[in-house]
């Protein structure tokens, strides 16, 4: 009876333990938020976003940086294999537009929802490809 008590105590003490150590990938992603946020981007779960994406999907994760280019207010939103403007509309008959189309679907396949504001830029991405991608991503916004 001894030995079945000191087992479970033991289970239990390394199943708690290994609850408390974090797994590569949090360990990863973690990394990856540290120098994002050291390079000056915002990163806010895309639930508690005060931005209003349309995808509703609760592993992507949103990344903010300051807007310096010349498109103020515009929504993307991936369908498929490339980002369709979802609003303004008069952006869409503007003379720029087709540029603007065709430098976004060079983004990766991993960022689903891209906002442009005044103030900022935000996009939704899975965060799978790491810092590299994520400077891609950067540059390739900042470029508009």
């Amino acid at each position: 009876m001894e030995l079945i008590i000191i087992f479970v105590v033991i289970t239990f003490l390394i199943g708690t333990i290994s609850l408390a150590v974090p797994s590569k990938s949090s360990r990863k992603i973690s990394n990856l938020r540290m120098e994002a946020s050291k390079l000056g981007f915002k990163i806010i779960p895309s639930n508690l976003s005060t931005l209003s994406f349309k995808n509703k999907d609760f592993s992507l994760v949103c990344y903010q940086f300051k807007n310096e280019t010349n498109i103020k207010e515009a929504h993307f939103i991936r369908d498929k294999d490339e980002l369709i403007l979802y609003s303004p509309l008069k952006l869409k008959y503007s003379e720029e537009y087709d540029e603007i189309k065709s430098k976004l679907n060079k983004l990766s396949l991993y960022v689903h929802e891209v906002i442009y504001s005044k103030t900022l830029i935000a996009f939704l991405w899975e965060e799978k490809l790491g810092l590299e991608e994520l400077k891609n991503i950067s540059d390739s916004l900042k470029e508009l």
